[in-house]
């Protein structure tokens, strides 16, 4: 069928932070979604879970849920999960900027510790 286009759906405060996460701290993703108020992000090393949830009239929490793979032959995998709270409301400039910052950080500290790491020697 061609000439025919697919919906995309386009809802709640996340797709107020989609060009921000696209253009500066995920320039290199696979997948990204922001629907509602959560942001899903797969980059090649991590999968980003990311909600955004209204405490008061002036302050967000992130709750991000994070999948880190090591990209070798049967390479780990790590889980992370942590939350952080905004003083702003959740489609706001300052959230965006927390959550492009903290992508960043969480995808620079998991390379950097990787990398770091002395290889696993196995015995029998």
């Amino acid at each position: 069928m061609s000439g025919r286009r697919h919906k995309i759906l386009v809802s709640g405060s996340a797709v107020r932070h989609a060009a921000l996460l696209c253009t500066e701290a995920v320039p290199d993703a696979v997948r990204m979604s922001c629907v509602d108020n959560v942001v899903r992000i797969e980059v090649p090393e991590a999968d980003f879970c990311i909600r955004l949830e209204k405490v008061t009239d002036e302050v967000t929490r992130l709750r991000f849920h994070v999948t880190f793979r090591e990209d070798k032959p049967a390479g780990g995998t790590w889980w992370s999960s942590r939350e952080i709270e905004v003083p702003a409301e959740p489609g706001s400039a300052s959230v965006g900027q927390v959550l492009a910052a903290e992508i960043r950080h969480s995808r620079h500290t998991f390379t950097h510790a990787v990398s770091e790491a002395p290889p696993l020697a196995f015995t029998a």
